[in-house]
């Protein structure tokens, strides 16, 4: 909910080159050697598009190797750290769990950028995209964008457009916020 598969393709646009996007479902097979494969076949996939590969949600296959029970929980790392290091294109890696990614992996990233909560500005600047409110007087810390989505749908769902309501609405985004994302780091 912070904007970093946006933020990956918005990258993509200003270097003017297109984006492949592989989610975690399209690259792991319950077979053996096949999620090797389809991480072999994505970046063969940008390299022949000349694109920027975007990896969304990468801990679920580039899990620290020490905690691995199977080898192929170590083999799809491997995989995946060696076409780190040959792939000439521009690659991206989102997480929300940068503490559970291997070592290595890390150490391939040339830039590591966290993306965290809004600032008071930014907030102010929420309020109005989604919901019209210009010169909200409201000190709300906490939120993503995605926050303002999610409020925004459920604000038109029930078609709540008082202002109170929807401030109301996002402090309790906050406070599922403060519950969830105590462990969780966005990259």
């Amino acid at each position: 909910g912070t904007g970093k598969s946006l933020y990956a393709r918005y990258l993509a646009q200003e270097l003017g080159i297109n984006f492949v996007l592989k989610r975690a479902g399209d690259l792991m097979s319950k077979w053996v050697g096949e999620t090797e494969q389809n991480i072999a076949d994505a970046f063969a996939e940008a390299k022949s598009k000349k694109a920027m590969l975007i990896f969304d949600e990468a801990d679920s296959f580039l899990q620290n190797r020490q905690n691995a029970n199977k080898s192929w929980e170590v083999s799809q790392v491997n995989e995946m750290l060696t076409w780190m290091e040959s792939h000439e294109y521009p690659f991206v890696c989102t997480t929300n769990l940068l503490a559970t990614l291997d070592e290595a992996s890390l150490r391939r990233f040339t830039f590591k950028i966290k993306f965290d909560f809004l600032t008071s500005e930014q907030v102010n600047y929420g309020l109005n995209h989604f919901f019209g409110l210009q010169d909200v007087s409201c000190n709300l810390k906490g939120l993503t964008t995605g926050d303002f989505a999610t409020v925004k749908k459920k604000a038109d769902f029930l078609g709540i457009n008082d202002v109170n309501e929807i401030i109301s609405m996002l402090k309790e985004e906050i406070k599922i916020n403060k519950e969830t994302k105590s462990e969780d780091q966005d990259i």
